[in-house]
């Protein structure tokens, strides 16, 4: 479904003598998403990551490469076609206040991407909106507060209720758990996993916490300055991990890292 071609995204820095320096921030980077499947890419801050998050999701265009969705190679695609075509890949960034205009109720929040790519009657945008904060476990009550009026927990899942608004074939979590505390990552991801398997689309899950992507994806890609230096199918445990880079990670986990102890106890392997 989504194919990645040797894609690098160039930086060009220059220092105080004006002498420059290309910086790649994704290298040759390739990899293909399947229907129905969950993904995770994991690194460290400064990794490539959230820069390849963006050209991904064509948020950035890449230097070099191809990003094809369905044999359909985004790059030869006309403005008009291109965001039509974005109702078919959604991303969840890291901080959901800023990703929410603070100005507007969140039923409008969640009506945008519905106005922008549905065009349904004022009725059925209605019972739309109220079935996705259904689907994310919201009071509909909420949906006549501003978004600085919800907790961390809330805002996230406002901001998951609009990327699934449109029925993306993929989503992309980019750190899309990061800054909740573990009681509401823990109830964040299981909602994840649920509307994943209802939904029967594709995820790519970036995350700087490899136990976190265990617990997400059984397909799992390591990601150091700019290049993908490991891929797992179908990981088992930290033993299927051989990169040097990939057991420092696994050894900078916390001795009592939450995620470990509800690892897949409860979740339904088949549905990965």
């Amino acid at each position: 479904m989504l194919k990645v071609k040797k894609l690098y995204k160039q930086y060009i820095k220059k220092d105080r003598k004006g002498k420059k320096t290309i910086i790649n921030a994704v290298d040759s980077v390739s990899f293909n998403l399947e229907e129905n499947k969950s993904y995770s890419l994991v690194g460290e801050s400064g990794s490539g990551k959230s820069t390849l998050a963006r050209l991904i999701t064509y948020i950035e265009k890449p230097t070099k490469g191809k990003i094809e969705i369905n044999d359909e190679d985004l790059s030869k695609m006309s403005k008009k076609i291109l965001r039509m075509k974005r109702a078919d890949f959604q991303m969840v960034m890291q901080d959901g206040q800023s990703s929410l205009d603070p100005r507007i109720k969140i039923y409008d929040s969640i009506a945008e991407p519905l106005r922008n790519f549905k065009k349904l009657h004022k009725n059925e945008e209605k019972s739309r909106v109220e079935e996705l904060m259904k689907k994310v476990e919201l009071p509909l009550e909420l949906l006549d507060r501003r978004p600085y009026e919800l907790s961390g927990g809330q805002q996230k899942r406002v901001c998951i209720a609009r990327a699934i608004s449109v029925d993306p074939k993929f989503i992309v979590f980019d750190e899309a758990v990061s800054g909740l505390d573990v009681t509401v990552r823990k109830k964040v991801l299981d909602l994840l996993l649920k509307l994943r398997k209802e939904l029967k689309s594709s995820y790519l899950f970036i995350t700087h916490d490899i136990d976190v992507a265990m617990y997400m994806s059984n397909n799992i890609s390591i990601m150091k300055s700019g290049r993908i230096v490991e891929e797992i199918q179908d990981v088992k445990s930290f033993n299927d991990f051989k990169h040097a880079y990939s057991k420092m990670l696994i050894k900078s986990l916390p001795p009592k890292k939450p995620c470990r102890e509800f690892r897949r106890k409860d979740v339904n392997k088949q549905i990965l």
